[in-house]
């Protein structure tokens, strides 16, 4: 099997962490406490892809920001998380980068401000830069290593589950 394959087959993996994050950002006041990186705040901050496959093909719909609300109502008709924008805040650092559902790869990553970015030290500031790529890598491995252990455990289908199924459907008994 072709890993182009392999990915498609595997999508709807990044698809439920997509729609996982965003319940969870939602929920939480976009406040999570990680193992490693300790206080983090995520939320969807953009233009949110939502994708369904029908016997027209697929259908896309876009929704920016302010219509989250519509973004939702899609997923009650069936439509799945393909992309979206999202802001991480550790610290101090603070990142904007959309995910894909297929690969879960960064897209237009904007990092936090560097000291060095005003000096002219290339070097310093090439390092600088990889660090917090890594470290916004590292943040999102967590992320995901937190879902899959949730998606993977009986708690999904008796606990997070139907709390997430209640979020899409406008309940607000999610607490």
């Amino acid at each position: 099997m072709q890993v182009v394959d392999k990915a498609l087959e595997t999508e709807y993996v990044g698809r439920d962490f997509l729609t996982w994050l965003w319940f969870k950002s939602e929920t939480g006041e976009g406040r999570f406490r990680l193992d490693k990186a300790g206080d983090v705040e995520l939320w969807f901050d953009g233009p949110v892809t939502l994708q369904s496959e029908g016997s027209a093909g697929a259908e896309k719909v876009v929704c920016s920001n302010e219509a989250l609300t519509e973004a939702r109502f899609a997923l009650t008709e069936g439509r799945k998380v393909v992309k979206a924008t999202i802001r991480v805040k550790a610290g101090e650092d603070e990142w904007v980068c959309g995910l894909d559902s297929l690969w879960l790869n960064f897209r237009g990553v904007r990092l936090p401000k560097t000291v060095k970015e005003k000096e002219e030290d290339r070097e310093g500031i090439f390092y600088e830069r990889a660090f917090l790529i890594e470290r916004l890598v590292g943040i999102m491995d967590e992320f995901f290593a937190l879902f899959l252990k949730l998606r993977l455990s009986g708690r999904w289908r008796e606990e997070e589950f139907p709390l997430l199924k209640a979020w899409v459907n406008g309940s607000s008994n999610t607490e």
